[in-house]
């Protein structure tokens, strides 16, 4: 059994949920995971856009790469910019910035997303980003992106019911909806993390996926926790047009 977190026994939650973690805290997971995942990032689709930018200083830029190549597991060589970096560590990553009384994302590195096309976040709010999400009060947003930028490092968990293991999850691709013959349940967790960078009025957002497979999940929790969920948000979550499949199988 691994010995990852099941966030979906506590419900589907809409606050924040931050965890504060120690500076090597920060990148975790095991030698085997994270290659898998830095193996996925080699088999994405050429034409997939996954390196997006909106008035990012190269100062804040080299900062951000310095931090990165100095602290992940993987050693780094070969790498001379954020760009280069991005496929040679697990993690996906978005820089966040404060400008001018506003706050928006300057820079994407994202090439295993879970649903979302980074060319369409650039440049938008911490508050237009999550807007989406059904039931989300997002009053005190601009508030939390100061706290992420001048606290931390902070650690939440987001997951998601998926019907593939696989890791990318783009819009673009075709989407998986549940095997009546053979059904293949698990659970997707993004590991994200924020580290503050308070000299630029910025912080680095890091997403790191691991899986839950099908064996391990808490069935009980599990059904009580999407019984809880609207249809909106299961529409959000992507199966709300296999929830009376997926209800079934988790009350067998």
């Amino acid at each position: 059994m691994s010995d990852l977190p099941h966030p979906y026994r506590d419900g589907y939650r809409l606050t924040p949920q931050l965890k504060t973690v120690s500076h090597d805290q920060i990148f975790t997971g095991t030698k085997q995971e994270r290659q898998r995942l830095i193996s996925g990032k080699q088999q994405i689709p050429s034409d997939q856009a996954w390196l997006v930018e909106e008035d990012c200083p190269l100062s804040l830029q080299n900062d951000v790469f310095s931090f990165l190549k100095n602290s992940v597991p993987e050693k780094i060589t070969q790498a001379n910019s954020l760009k280069e970096l991005a496929p040679l560590i697990a993690e996906d990553f978005v820089i966040h910035r404060q400008k001018d009384g506003r706050d928006f994302m300057s820079f994407g590195a994202v090439m295993l997303p879970t649903g979302w096309r980074p060319d369409e976040m650039i440049g938008k709010s911490f508050r237009e980003i999550h807007s989406p999400i059904p039931g989300m009060n997002l009053n005190q947003s601009e508030s939390l992106v100061d706290a992420m930028i001048h606290s931390g490092p902070f650690e939440r968990y987001v997951w998601g019911v998926r019907f593939s293991d696989r890791l990318n999850d783009h819009p673009d691709q075709a989407s998986v909806r549940w095997n009546d013959q053979q059904p293949q349940i698990c659970i997707k967790l993004e590991r994200q993390v924020t580290v503050g960078f308070p000299a630029h009025s910025a912080l680095l957002f890091l997403i790191r996926q691991s899986t839950i497979p099908q064996y391990e999940i808490d069935k009980p929790a599990l059904r009580k926790t999407l019984r809880s969920m609207s249809e909106d948000q299961l529409k959000y979550k992507g199966i709300n047009d296999d929830i009376d499949l997926l209800l079934n199988w988790l009350d067998s």
